[in-house]
């Protein structure tokens, strides 16, 4: 479980323009790292990016407190440089043309060559 989750600032302009029909692409692409730095709203990528490359996901709704107030991104990311400890993931919109839609950090999870991570990332809309 992740100890500090944020929707970036570029994350609620990619979820703003999905809902105004603008031509976007929903965030997807899953990506690990090894920064300890908590996430900000400012943030636009990784602290310290793992060499992997993105992984892209499944993406789906699901239902948290109301019906279909989650969106929902399962990606299995594989360890295939030295091993590391992991301690942050992020969702993009791309594999390559990068805006990041949520970071977050964790207690390091050790991984070492071959060894796979499955994250289930969800982001609940909620009515305050």
């Amino acid at each position: 479980m992740a100890d500090v989750v944020k929707i970036v600032n570029n994350g609620l302009a990619i979820t703003s323009a999905l809902l105004s029909g603008e031509s976007v692409v929903s965030p997807k692409w899953v990506g690990w790292g090894v920064g300890t730095t908590a996430p900000v709203v400012g943030n636009t990528s990784l602290e310290t990016a793992s060499a992997e490359a993105r992984t892209v996901g499944t993406q789906t709704q699901q239902t948290t407190t109301t019906t279909d107030d989650t969106y929902q991104v399962v990606a299995l990311i594989t360890c295939t440089g030295a091993g590391k400890a992991i301690t942050e993931v992020a969702v993009f919109n791309h594999l390559t043309n990068v805006v990041m839609y949520l970071r977050a950090t964790f207690s390091a999870i050790n991984v070492s060559v071959g060894d796979s991570i499955q994250f289930t990332i969800k982001s609940v809309l909620d009515n305050p």
